[in-house]
């Protein structure tokens, strides 16, 4: 996944990666990356159902967008 967001950044489009496997994504270099903390595989915007949480993640990623690429570094947050 990190290759097409790479490629896509090349191109001009500021991309970020959502991960459930922030030292492996780490090691993968991804401009931009958020790992919510806890989650699992299959569930990276949290339970099934829960808007506001998904809302709560999304925006986040979204607002790592503004933000200049930082190859490699995951932001670890926690939702609880």
């Amino acid at each position: 996944m990190v290759t097409v967001q790479r490629f896509i950044e090349m191109i001009g489009i500021p991309t970020v990666l959502i991960t459930v496997e922030p030292e492996e994504s780490a090691q993968a270099r991804p401009p931009r990356a958020i790992a919510p903390r806890g989650f699992i595989a299959g569930h990276s915007l949290g339970r099934p159902g829960d808007v506001g949480l998904q809302k709560w993640i999304l925006m986040d990623a979204l607002s790592l967008l503004l933000a200049p690429p930082q190859p490699g570094e995951v932001l670890t947050r926690d939702y609880t």
